[in-house]
């Protein structure tokens, strides 16, 4: 069994890699999954985004229409730092960048002005920054040169028509009753321009990064007593400054890791044939580096807690075996989830060991050759 491994330019910083052991609608992030014989490991961006935003106007109602409990303020952590690679293309998330929110409650059906709130009646998510434009379907302008913020809905597709308290930008409908319930993605985005270093994008409840959400159409927002967008409690924001920086760096990964055949025996105790490779990173700064690791499109995630993927299917023959990423202590890396890469100085090339075997999983055990794919993210503080 070989593991392959290599570096493949993508439009923001992804580095690629394969071994042996999917675009959503209204996207401009390319997915691609290519059939091979070989457990595939794509470099693949972090998204943390900045979004926040009304597409109404709001200062009428003197009483809570639209209560929410749950997500309402949703201030979102972020690190005081935010590298952006120098590889990353206009319209790429920037790593790191990207937060989910869910928001639930419950509307005071029949009330609002000039239309009233029904049953099916469109919640919109507004920029609070009347400053910010739509350039491009779904990214948004911020104070930040080279810097937007896109909303995605709860399938992944950007929120259009957002600018500012007269927009139109659907995320979610009042359901029976008069309840919402919903979700989505807020992340930072490389927009044309030149980021200045040390440039800050403002946080909090009503900043240049802020959102807010109301009722379309009714002078209804979401969890506001005085039906004020500005009030704060209607956002979702990041807590504080970010201040930007820009950063390059170069990954490297030998081409090829050779897993060894192993006996369906050795796998009685779980997992067998783990094998090294390494993951090497240069950049041009001083960086503290996170790494996030996921199934690649076509591919099940079996126990992302414990890092194990399905096989590629139609490949093999083999049954009841699934593959497993170790850390560099061969203990289970963690997937969906930033891992820890390391602290970087600058110009030196710093190699980190990671791990793949054979695991042991459900169903009759058969032998035969094994594909399944991955995907990586680096983000850089």
């Amino acid at each position: 069994m070989n593991l392959h491994l290599f570096n493949r330019p993508r439009r923001s910083f992804q580095d690629c890699w394969a071994a042996i052991a999917g675009a959503r609608r209204g996207g401009n992030v390319p997915r691609e999954s290519r059939a091979k014989p070989s457990l595939k490991l794509f470099c693949v961006r972090l998204v943390a985004v900045l979004l926040l935003g009304l597409g109404f106007h709001g200062t009428s109602h003197a009483t809570q229409l639209c209560a929410a409990t749950t997500g309402l303020p949703g201030p979102f952590a972020f690190t005081p730092t935010v590298a952006v690679s120098s590889s990353l293309q206009p319209g790429d998330t920037i790593p790191g960048t990207s937060r989910p929110f869910t928001i639930a409650g419950m509307c005071t059906l029949g009330k609002g002005t000039p239309s009233t709130i029904q049953v099916g009646s469109n919640i919109v998510a507004c920029t609070l920054d009347s400053g910010s434009t739509e350039i491009s379907p779904g990214i948004y302008t911020t104070t930040v040169s080279g810097v937007g913020m896109r909303l995605r809905d709860g399938a992944g597709n950007p929120v259009q028509h957002g600018s500012g308290q007269n927009c139109y930008s659907v995320i979610a409908q009042i359901g029976a009753g008069g309840s919402f319930s919903f979700s989505g993605t807020y992340e930072l985005v490389r927009i044309a321009g030149t980021i200045p270093n040390g440039a800050s994008l403002s946080g909090g409840p009503t900043g240049a990064g802020a959102w807010a959400f109301g009722v379309y159409n009714t002078n209804v927002v979401l969890n506001a007593d005085n039906g004020n967008i500005y009030s704060g409690s209607s956002s979702i924001y990041p807590i504080g400054n970010i201040t930007l920086k820009n950063i390059a760096c170069n990954v490297t990964a030998p081409s090829v890791v050779r897993l060894p055949s192993v006996s369906t025996r050795s796998l009685a105790g779980g997992g067998a044939g783990s094998t090294l490779f390494q993951i090497g990173l240069n950049c041009d700064s001083n960086t503290v580096v996170g790494i996030t690791v996921d199934a690649a499109p076509g591919i099940n995630m079996i126990d992302a807690s414990n890092g194990i993927l399905d096989l590629q299917a139609g490949t093999g023959g083999a049954t009841g075996i699934g593959v497993q990423v170790l850390d560099q202590n061969q203990r289970p890396l963690a997937m969906k989830v930033r891992n820890d890469f390391g602290s970087i100085s600058a110009n030196v090339t710093f190699d980190h060991s990671y791990y793949v075997r054979y695991i042991r999983t459900v169903g009759a055990l058969n032998a035969g050759s094994v594909s399944s794919a991955m995907t990586f993210t680096m983000d850089y503080q």
